[in-house]
This record gives structure tokens, C-alpha cells and sequence, in this order.
């Protein structure tokens, strides 16, 4: 009997094991799953920016319209991502890679644009030029 319950607990032990890091079938690979939240969350936060500086737009039917084409950029479906994303929050050991690595993509993201706004401070904007003498008698 006790042999028969060991194999048992053995036979069981082996299938949750092995089936750990399966990702089933309909589900998006978890470096897929991040390259569409990351779209998704990049896209969210323009449009809020959209929507605070024109308040005719609605936010709900303007960030579905993001979402259809950021769907369609990574060919996946509305359903797909959420059959997905509804897998990885029962899986919190995925969800966690998932999201570490969004969270370094928008910061390194976020590092390249504030390089490029450091070079723009240099660049003339009317207001760092040199005052001029004219040569017909008028100065500014």
C-alpha cells in the first residue's frame, strides 16, 4: 500500500513539474506578451496626453482604436491577448519576467529620449543668439 501511494504522489509530482513552464496552446510567448504590453502602455500614455490637451476626444473608443492596431502590428487578436494575459496573472513567476522586462524596455526607452533632448538645449532658439549690429545704423 505504501509503495502504491508513493508512486502515486510520484506520478503527480512529475506531471505538475513538468508542465511548469508549458505555455498552452492560444497563449502568447512570454517575449511576445511583452513586446504588446509594452506597445500598449506606450500607447496609453500618449493618448491620455492627446486627451489632456483636446477634451473633445473620449478616451475609451480612441484607446481601442491604439489597441486594435497595436493588435494587428503584432498579429494577435483582442481574444488571444486577453485569453493571455488572464494565463500569465495565474502565473505570477511569468507575469513577473513580463513585466520586469517592460519596465527595463520603457526606461531604456525613456534614457534615448532624454539623450536626444540633451542635444536640442544647444541648438539655437531665437533667444541664445548674439545681438548683431546691423550695418545700415539700426541695432537691436
Amino acid at each position: 500500500m505504501r509503495n502504491l501511494i508513493f508512486l502515486y504522489c510520484s506520478i503527480l509530482l512529475m506531471i505538475s513539474c513538468s508542465d511548469k513552464n508549458n505555455i498552452p496552446e492560444g497563449v502568447l510567448s512570454p517575449k511576445k506578451m511583452q513586446a504588446v504590453l509594452t506597445d500598449i502602455l506606450v500607447a496609453d500614455v500618449l493618448n491620455n496626453e492627446r486627451i489632456l490637451k483636446d477634451t473633445s476626444l473620449k478616451l475609451p473608443a480612441e484607446d481601442a482604436s491604439y489597441f486594435l492596431r497595436i493588435f494587428q502590428l503584432h498579429n494577435t487578436t483582442r481574444n488571444e491577448f486577453s485569453r493571455s494575459y488572464n494565463f500569465y496573472l495565474k502565473r505570477p513567476d511569468l507575469l513577473k519576467v513580463i513585466t520586469d522586462s517592460v519596465s527595463s524596455d520603457i526606461s531604456r526607452r525613456n534614457q534615448n529620449l532624454n539623450k536626444g533632448t540633451d542635444s536640442l538645449k544647444n541648438r539655437p532658439n531665437g533667444n541664445n543668439f548674439k545681438k548683431i549690429a546691423r550695418p545700415y545704423g539700426r541695432q537691436q
